[in-house]
């Protein structure tokens, strides 16, 4: 997928909302995230053998298989990151900088994005949030779903500690809305589409859910009601 179409796609749904190119890093985020969904759909993750796919492809397979670039571009553009790294979980992210040992820790999650260019991809969402934290609260908020707390937490990080993360930590990065699949179904239905009044609809809808998992305590990004 080239720069440009997901450019064009972004333009009309968020506007001109920064000069310093923030929502084109999302829109090149949120195409990477694609283009590893389908290839795990596909069941071609870069030569791996089959494994379990998460619960947000349950029941839309073969739409995952289908989605083509046009339609990836349109989603792509969405004015927030498709992908998560718990960025509302102060407690997680009191963790890089104590380097807490394995024994001490819960055991970690099964990476979602694997494969050539997995470490490369994780390391440049963390580096977003990592950048978003300290450069622009307020979109970090829109964007990432991120807390006050954690932006505090995520903006005090050196590099080396997001390099812990990437190396001791990669299944922190995952897709938004992972135990959804209705979330899912209606953003893949919207993009396919190709129609501007209903991608807008779901995407402020996405908004929404971001919004209500920040102000429900103890909610988890993917466990906010469905679109």
């Amino acid at each position: 997928m080239d720069g440009e179409g997901f450019g064009m796609a972004a333009r009309w749904r968020v506007g001109e909302w920064l000069a310093d190119g923030s929502m084109e890093a999302v829109a090149e985020i949120n195409a990477q995230c694609l283009d590893f969904l389908c290839r795990l759909a596909a069941g071609q993750g870069a030569g791996a053998p089959p494994r379990r796919l998460p619960e947000m492809f349950g029941g839309q397979v073969d739409a995952w298989r289908g989605l083509g670039a046009a339609a990836q571009a349109q989603l792509a553009a969405s004015p927030y990151l498709l992908v998560e790294a718990g960025f509302d979980d102060e407690a997680r992210w009191a963790l890089p900088a104590r380097r807490m040992v394995h024994d001490t820790q819960p055991a970690p999650r099964e990476p979602v994005f694997t494969g050539p260019g997995a470490e490369v991809f994780v390391r440049g969402v963390l580096i977003f949030g990592w950048h978003l934290a300290r450069a622009n609260r307020q979109l970090a908020r829109v964007v990432l779903g991120m807390s006050p707390a954690c932006a505090t937490r995520v903006a005090a990080l050196r590099l080396r500690d997001i390099d812990w993360v990437v190396e001791h930590h990669p299944g922190w990065v995952r897709p938004r809305w992972e135990r959804q699949p209705r979330v899912w179904r209606h953003l893949l239905g919207a993009a396919r589409e190709s129609d501007t009044a209903l991608l807008t609809q779901v995407s402020l809808r996405g908004l929404q859910l971001m919004a209500a998992g920040m102000l429900s305590p103890g909610a988890r990004p993917g466990a906010g009601a469905a679109l």
